[in-house]
């Protein structure tokens, strides 16, 4: 929850965030595909708060909706997926792990493991005993043009 110290009044009395989104967003749903747009809006949220562009904000929905896209479909019935979006100084990281089971013949999707591969950095895939997990680097536009100006 934002606290009041993070929300600045705007002249219309609406009110916008000043900042970065504070700490970790974390966010559990049934392993199904209908809440992955949930997740995606999320992501979406936490990138805007940073200032990052259209562009690369609707490239982050579609990392997200393919990691969420590779559990679900490892999932079984009682699967349960839970997300991490955490913003440090130059990147985001998304931390991902599916609970309640996996199914022993799983539905292995290459394109959504090829997209996310192209658009994220450090992503991680690995099977659990009961579950499996996914993590990723989102690299933040700020940080990497100021690295680019220093060299």
């Amino acid at each position: 929850m934002l606290g009041t110290d993070e929300i600045d009044a705007t002249t219309l009395g609406e009110r916008s965030v000043r900042s970065a989104i504070n700490g970790p967003i974390t966010l559990g749903f049934p392993a199904r595909p209908q809440p992955v747009r949930l997740a995606r809006l999320v992501s979406a949220a936490v990138a805007g708060s940073v200032d990052a562009s259209i562009d690369d904000i609707e490239d982050l929905r579609i990392a997200v909706g393919e990691a969420c896209a590779i559990l679900v479909g490892h999932a079984t019935t009682d699967g349960r997926v839970e997300i991490t979006i955490a913003v440090g100084s130059d990147s985001m990281t998304f931390d991902s792990r599916l609970t309640g089971g996996r199914c022993d013949d799983p539905q292995v999707d290459e394109l959504a493991q090829l997209v996310l591969g192209s658009l994220a950095d450090d992503v991680d895939f690995r099977l659990l005993d009961t579950g499996a997990s996914l993590t990723f680097r989102w690299p933040l536009a700020a940080a990497v043009d100021a690295d680019a100006n220093v060299g």
